[in-house]
């Protein structure tokens, strides 16, 4: 008699990445950009979006999973990457970082980093990334692309020339400058590299309850 479980052939952990703001700052349009800069990359790619009750000012959240196999499951409980945009996501959903994950906090939006997670990950990344959107384009609206030249320096899991691709993309080609710039002046921003974790893989599992985080 045949058992009713769960059998994987995939055996690679996607990495996970959340980007957490609120509704209007475009955290799930760079979550986009990134995911299509991630399949022109080759890897496979699963990008998922929640919104709050507020269409605008509530709590949204954009996760990417990434892998160089195919992912089985759609879903992460806990994060190699997290990107804070405002000061509730970052009280909200720091929790869900991993250990010696990768912590970017937008120091404009956001207040005083939480304590524990100092035992948590040393690789923190602040910078006033709005207030420089503000100064540099006159608008907030750019702080996520600049986000997304912040993350593509400090982590390298991205190509940047296919980051332009998908910005060309998925903006109006009015603003297609302003945005390829404000993509350059992100990058340009830090001179920190931390690698997201080493590969993992499991065992194929014929229900052995293994965790995918």
């Amino acid at each position: 008699m045949e058992s009713n479980v769960y059998m994987s052939k995939s055996t690679a952990i996607p990495f996970s990445i959340r980007i957490s703001g609120l509704g209007g700052q475009g955290n799930v349009l760079m979550g986009t950009i990134l995911a299509d800069a991630l399949v022109k990359d080759g890897k496979w790619v699963i990008q998922t979006q929640a919104y709050g009750a507020q269409v605008r000012g509530g709590l949204t959240l954009c996760d990417v999973l990434f892998s160089d196999e195919p992912i089985d499951f759609p879903k992460a409980r806990n994060f190699d990457m997290i990107f804070a945009m405002h000061d509730l996501a970052l009280k909200q959903h720091s929790k869900f970082l991993k250990n010696n994950g990768i912590l970017f906090v937008d120091s404009s939006m956001c207040g005083e980093i939480p304590r524990f997670i100092q035992s948590v990950t040393r690789k923190i990344i602040s910078f006033p990334i709005t207030k420089i959107s503000e100064e540099l384009f006159g608008r907030k609206v750019y702080a996520n692309v600049i986000n997304l030249g912040v993350v593509a320096a400090s982590t390298k899991i991205v190509s940047y020339d296919n980051l332009k691709k998908a910005i060309l993309e998925h903006v109006p080609s009015k603003y297609a400058d302003t945005n390829l710039k404000a993509l350059d002046e992100g990058y340009h921003l830090s001179d920190k590299v931390y690698t997201l974790r080493e590969k993992l893989k499991i065992p194929y599992s014929h229900g052995s309850g293994a965790a995918f985080e």
